[in-house]
């Protein structure tokens, strides 16, 4: 059903025909030990088929626990029938020396995929065992991260201690509902996010977090949730104090309007309390929006986590101390802290896309321009754009296309009414109906994307393109690399900040006159800039030289007393 080239010798591997599809996986462990428990994480790789040599990563590591369920999503590309070999390894972090090998197994995907999930001895004991499920990664069509902070109210508390003084220390579990049931016919539940724990606190204010959607809910908002709560256990014995099953679009539905202690439209918790269903508590929900993917490693980030130093000899003294604690230092009396606003930001990511995205979405569907979208002259890039996307794109649907897809077309129509795409000096296929991944010019030039139809670069040597660059731009999420050197271009976008994927500004031999906008400074990641030949250009780049990475390499008019970059290897 399709070509695929592969030779082993320089990495190369093509394929066509979309054969390739995204599959997740989730690990868990049973560990029998009479000595000690384990603080243990699981290492990925593939070891047989199209892909072999590829490293999958690692889980997050468990404290302290002998049937740990690891959260970390582990995604991966196979084709079924080229006899994918998953070679997982499970080690005991071992208080940062040279780790323990607890065992390790070998499986084949494709048999995975096709049991759903399976159940594997660890190669060095029979008692260890190690479940793995692997399922295709996207039910929906949603890419994005969801940021989301939430907050516990009046949660039932299973530490009173004597007179009543003692408060529970919880945490929250998220869990999606697994697509198949498991072979007993009932429903099941992978978790997927763990919160940090916060002590003697029945009102608890969690962090804030970010989840890519498709390790969340397979990219479908709609897809159940269960959030659990938990009272912390050194010991690993977690005890429940109730659950509430909902969706990413409940959430954002129960946002709370009423400062953070909504009860109105809190969720509400339900837990067994002596044989009976009660309520336990509610859970706010302060922040769920949804952005551009962002990096993984801000949440799980392999083994690296909160309390993951521990080795298993110190987990084994401290349960030892803790049994011995009380008899040392007696009764201690813990009061509740006081329940204050968070007013601190609740994550670092730009709002410029959400902001947008959600104008964009109230203007397609409500037919009046709002926000960033409103008070656009007719003549405008912006406005003309918006005509285009709503009454002659015929490559997108506003009632069945994700609101992020539209944003893509829209911005990439905005930078070319911009740019004064129709006197562009080829002819291009921009506008087209055809996806933005396939527009370009007749001389194989334009705009490239990644497997999931995200821009990543744009290149156009030299075609004509004549006029300020839009901060629409800024939308473009995913971008790497912008190549549109011997141009007419005026200016460099103030929101050119928003691009933090950026690795390669080439904008020289254009016409840029105004100065440096600030937000340049927050491009971390450019390894090369070129923007030499533009002698009327002016500003200061040292800001962007304390944060970009020691290989970076500029080319800039610098010699000039107006143009100032310490860090650019070219000046002229």
């Amino acid at each position: 059903n399709g070509t695929i080239t592969v030779d082993h010798t320089d990495g190369k591997i093509e394929v066509q025909d979309n054969m390739i599809g995204a599959y997740q996986l989730s690990l868990s462990a049973y560990f029998k030990s009479v000595f000690s428990v384990s603080s243990s994480y699981a290492s990925v790789k593939i070891v047989g088929g199209t892909f072999r040599g590829n490293d999958l990563g690692e889980t997050e590591c468990i404290p302290c626990s002998s049937t740990p369920d690891w959260c970390k999503t582990l995604f991966l590309d196979f084709i079924p029938g080229d006899g994918t070999i998953l070679e997982i390894s499970v080690f005991d972090y071992n208080n940062g020396s040279t780790a323990y090998k607890i065992g390790g197994t070998r499986i084949k995907a494709e048999e995975v995929l096709k049991r759903k999930v399976v159940e594997v001895p660890l190669s060095n004991s029979l008692s260890n065992v190690l479940s793995c499920r692997l399922e295709k990664s996207m039910i929906g069509t949603e890419k994005g991260d969801l940021m989301f902070h939430i907050r516990g109210l009046d949660m039932n508390n299973k530490e009173p201690g004597p007179f009543g003084l003692g408060r529970s220390d919880p945490f929250y579990e998220i869990s999606k509902k697994n697509p198949d049931p498991d072979a007993g016919g009932g429903e099941s539940w992978n978790v997927v996010y763990r919160s940090k724990h916060i002590f003697n606190n029945l009102n608890p204010m969690w962090q804030s977090a970010r989840l890519g959607l498709p390790e969340l809910c397979f990219g479908e908002l709609k897809w159940p949730l269960k959030i659990t709560v938990y009272d912390y256990n050194r010991k690993g014995k977690h005890e429940e104090m109730g659950s509430v099953i909902t969706s990413v679009e409940e959430m954002q539905n129960r946002i709370s309007i009423r400062g953070n202690a909504d009860r109105m439209q809190a969720l509400p918790v339900t837990g067994r309390i002596r044989g009976r269903d009660l309520n336990t508590g509610f859970l706010c929900v302060l922040k769920a929006s949804i952005g551009p993917p962002g990096d993984r490693k801000t949440i799980h980030g392999g083994r690296k986590v909160e309390d993951s130093k521990l080795s298993a000899w110190f987990c084994f003294s401290l349960l030892v101390l803790l049994v011995l604690l009380p008899l040392i230092v007696g009764l201690s009396i813990a009061t509740e802290e006081e329940i204050k606003v968070d007013r601190t930001p609740l994550t670092t990511f730009d709002s410029y896309y959400e902001d947008y995205e959600r104008d964009l979405n109230a203007t397609l569907r409500g037919g009046t321009k709002s926000g960033y979208l409103a008070g656009h002259h007719t003549s405008d890039p912006q406005t003309k754009a918006l005509n285009w996307l709503t009454t002659q794109d015929g490559g997108s649907s506003i009632t069945t296309n994700s609101t992020s897809d539209l944003l893509q077309r829209y911005a990439m129509a905005v930078f070319y009414y911009a740019m004064d795409g129709d006197n562009w000096n080829q002819n291009t296929t921009f506008l087209s109906d055809a996806s933005v991944c396939d527009w370009g010019s007749s001389y194989g030039d334009g705009v490239t994307c990644n497997g999931a139809g995200q821009v990543t670069s744009f290149r156009l040597f030299n075609r004509g393109l004549t006029g300020p660059l839009p901060n629409e731009i800024g939308l473009l999420f995913s971008l790497k690399g912008i190549y549109l050197s011997r141009n007419n271009i005026t200016s460099i976008p103030s929101r050119i900040g928003s691009l933090r994927n950026l690795e390669y500004l080439y904008l020289s031999r254009n016409d840029l006159k105004t100065g440096i906008p600030e937000s340049i400074s927050k491009l971390r990641n450019l390894q090369k800039m070129h923007i030499q030949g533009n002698p009327l250009l002016t500003g200061d780049l040292d800001p962007l030289c304390d944060n970009v990475k020691a290989f970076f390499y500029g080319a800039a008019d610098c010699k000039k007393a107006d143009l100032i970059c310490s860090c650019c290897k070219a000046c002229s």
